[in-house]
């Protein structure tokens, strides 16, 4: 081993080690392999932000839908105060409370005193860029009344934005009001 170690390049003068080609392809070889693995971090990276963005309206919408239609479907007197529009849905809640909820400045909103003041049900993280209400109604009393919710949300910026649309059909539990 030791007579091995000893051979190495001598380039006539009595001088050893690696010529200028050797190193330069050496270098440019690292070089590459460098590139292509920080490549490949920062795609997984970028990714991992698409995940969590993905996650963050996921849940926030769900557990706004999921809220809105526990209480909507236990409730009455759907649009009694008149929905002023698409974006917005009032009715009384199985305890007698006037409940409306709206979209407003990308976020859906709840209030529980009749539209006096409202609390927000989703993230600031997350942007809610559509909330429909549809209600079909019925001339028969023993028809129940069927509200159609659209809501359509986005998070993350540019390359890891992500947009989730859902709709729902809730139908009220008690007959005809």
């Amino acid at each position: 081993m030791k007579k091995y170690i000893q051979k190495s390049k001598n380039n006539g003068n009595g001088a050893t080690g690696f010529t200028l080609i050797e190193m330069m392809v050496s270098v440019s070889l690292f070089a590459v392999v460098v590139s292509v693995a920080l490549g490949a971090f920062l795609n997984v990276n970028t990714i991992q932000k698409k995940a969590i963005s993905l996650r963050k309206v996921n849940d926030n919408l769900n557990y706004a839908v999921e809220t809105m239609m526990r209480e909507i479907r236990t409730g009455t007197s759907y649009c009694a105060t008149a929905c002023s529009s698409p974006d917005s849905f009032n009715f009384t809640d199985v305890a007698g409370g006037a409940i409306v909820y709206q979209l407003n400045n990308g976020a859906i909103e709840r209030s529980d005193d009749g539209g006096a003041t409202f609390f927000s049900l989703t993230s600031p993280e997350v942007k809610v860029n559509k909330l429909l209400f549809i209600l079909l109604k019925s001339w028969r009393s023993d028809f129940q009344p069927m509200l159609t919710i659209i809501v359509s949300g986005s998070a993350g910026e540019r390359k890891t934005k992500t947009t989730i649309n859902l709709q729902v059909t809730v139908s009220q539990r008690a007959l005809g009001n």
